[in-house]
């Protein structure tokens, strides 16, 4: 007689375990915040505040060393300001000037300051009461103290999870990252890198009602701010929250929210249509998911035309040279978003392919990389390379973008 020998075939998955997988893979569920990092030491935030301001020395240096040669299309308002404080305004600078010194307005036939969110301009407008000088040195000062909190809190959250050398090197890549120079200039950025790195470290820590005023802060001064709410979601789902219906995890995800739904709702009450701030931008060429960048980028890897480019007139004529910086960032921050989510922390992964993704459907590629350097998960994701070979060719390549993001932005052309 032979022996008859049977194999076993595996059991084929149940639903319920594939959406087990999915979920451990998707949400990673630790079931509670994550441990406090170690603490903050006078002297590390001495060094960091070194760093920044070295960092920010050396900026004010190139960009007075490009000034003397020659600037080729002045802002229109230098002349009334110090020679050291004109370098760091041009572009949307002027329009938060207009909400700090006029207010709002609205011109439903062109380009109106409805569409920059109050935060900055009246937080700049609180400063230049409290402090001599002009609104322009109070509104460098918001950024720089914002920027410096930023800092502080990326460091704290890289620590949580891996040693202080990779949180030394996350904030290195941040710095030198092409569009950082808008960390220096009289812009919101920093202010809305603050608020995302204090919700997320507020969040990931458990502290829910401080993530929650982060949340608002960030709303308040962009309308990128509103989607920290899909974090701030994964973490209460990650950490047990919303099954056990923790009501300090719903305030904090309503006070996310409350930030730029509030400006919407005033413009709502005294326009009499909150939508008037989305019809504003379509003077910007902007439309709500318009994924035109990704169509326009499939154009020109297919040899097509590319077609109208919304780029500022008074730029340089390398249209297609932005056209691939800006949609390049785009690509490589949607590509690191994914990396983060599926390998690293799915609320890094989250914030970051969120905040790639609203600009790159709003129907122009525009200043995309200026959208990219508040994606600060990003840096944290560059400080784990272990290559310093990697290191060292991206830490050129970046410093070289900077530097000339800091001649276009002196010089009047477009620099994001």
């Amino acid at each position: 007689m032979t022996q008859q020998h049977t194999s076993a075939k595996p059991a084929a998955q149940t639903p319920r375990s594939l959406r087990a997988r999915a979920w451990e893979l998707l949400v990673k569920p630790i079931g509670e915040p994550a441990p406090a990092p170690p603490g903050l030491t006078a002297t590390t935030v001495l060094l960091i505040a070194s760093l920044a301001a070295v960092w920010r020395m050396t900026i004010l240096i190139v960009t007075v060393a490009w000034a003397r040669l020659g600037i080729a299309n002045p802002w229109e308002g230098a002349g009334e300001l110090r020679q050291l404080l004109r370098h760091s305004v041009h572009w949307d600078s002027g329009w938060y000037l207009t909400v700090i010194r006029d207010g709002y307005s609205y011109n439903p036939e062109a380009q109106s300051n409805i569409a920059f969110f109050p935060a900055f301009p009246y937080l700049t407008r609180l400063f230049d009461w409290l402090l001599p000088g002009n609104e322009v040195f109070a509104g460098l000062l918001v950024v720089h103290l914002a920027f410096f909190g930023a800092l502080l809190y990326i460091y704290q959250l890289v620590r949580i999870d891996y040693p202080d050398d990779a949180a030394w090197r996350a904030l290195f890549f941040l710095l030198i990252f092409p569009a950082a120079f808008f960390f220096s200039a009289f812009y919101a950025e920093s202010l809305i890198i603050f608020g995302m790195a204090g919700a997320l470290y507020h969040a990931r820590r458990g502290q829910w009602l401080l993530a929650g005023l982060f949340g608002m802060f960030t709303g308040l001064t962009k309308l990128i701010g509103l989607i920290l709410i899909v974090p701030l979601m994964l973490e209460m789902l990650r950490q047990g929250a919303i099954q056990r219906f923790n009501l300090r995890a719903w305030a904090g995800a309503g006070m996310t929210l409350a930030g730029g739904a509030g400006y919407l709702a005033y413009l709502h009450v005294w326009l009499g249509d909150f939508r008037v701030y989305f019809w504003n931008q379509e003077h910007w060429n902007r439309t709500s998911f318009d994924p035109e960048p990704f169509i326009q980028f499939f154009q020109y890897l297919t040899g097509d035309d590319l077609g109208y480019l919304e780029y500022p007139a008074r730029m340089t004529e390398l249209y297609s040279f932005y056209f691939l910086i800006d949609v390049g960032s785009l690509l490589v921050f949607l590509a690191a978003g994914v990396y983060l989510w599926v390998r690293v922390l799915p609320s890094y992964g989250a914030l970051v392919l969120a905040g790639a993704l609203v600009p790159a459907l709003s129907g122009a590629p525009i200043a995309m990389a200026r959208h990219m350097a508040i994606l600060f998960p990003v840096f944290i994701l560059a400080g784990r390379v272990q290559s310093e070979p990697i290191r060292n060719a991206i830490a050129v390549a970046a410093v070289f973008g900077l530097g000339m993001t800091a001649f276009l932005f002196v010089n009047g052309y477009w620099a994001g």
